[in-house]
């Protein structure tokens, strides 16, 4: 089976807690493993970064209520591709104020979603002040 992926790199809302994303992880680990999604989402320096793999119509619809979702904002999406395999075998929550235990496999991963995101993030910023110049 192919497997889609999608990350994301979007804006936590103001005064989101230790609770709230305690609560957010308990509810996505049920509702991804109930719809055959893995992934990694992590939390730290006021923003979220998230990878979701598994079939492509979940991916999608899952994507679209996080989309929805008021908890954050400016989502900018940095990776769509299909992949004849999972990177993660379970989904990951990994955040300023709790991290879970992870594999170093699962750690390196970590490490290159974020790097991802951030190149993103910079190129955006590039094209926005190439943007503003232009103007």
């Amino acid at each position: 089976m192919t497997i889609y992926r999608l990350a994301y790199v979007s804006r936590p809302s103001p005064g989101l807690t230790a609770e709230d994303l305690t609560s957010l992880a308990e509810a996505a680990a049920r509702r991804n493993a109930e719809i055959g999604v893995t992934g990694l989402l992590i939390h730290e320096f006021n923003r979220f970064i998230q990878l979701l793999e598994g079939p492509l119509d979940p991916v999608e619809t899952l994507m679209q209520a996080i989309i929805a979702d008021k908890r954050h904002s400016d989502i900018r999406i940095f990776l769509q591709q299909s992949a004849p395999e999972r990177s993660l075998s379970r989904w990951i929550m990994w955040s300023d104020f709790t991290r879970m235990a992870m594999s170093r496999q699962e750690l390196l991963l970590r490490e290159e979603i974020v790097r991802a995101a951030l190149e993103s993030l910079a190129d955006l910023d590039a094209e926005g002040r190439k943007g503003d110049r232009e103007l």
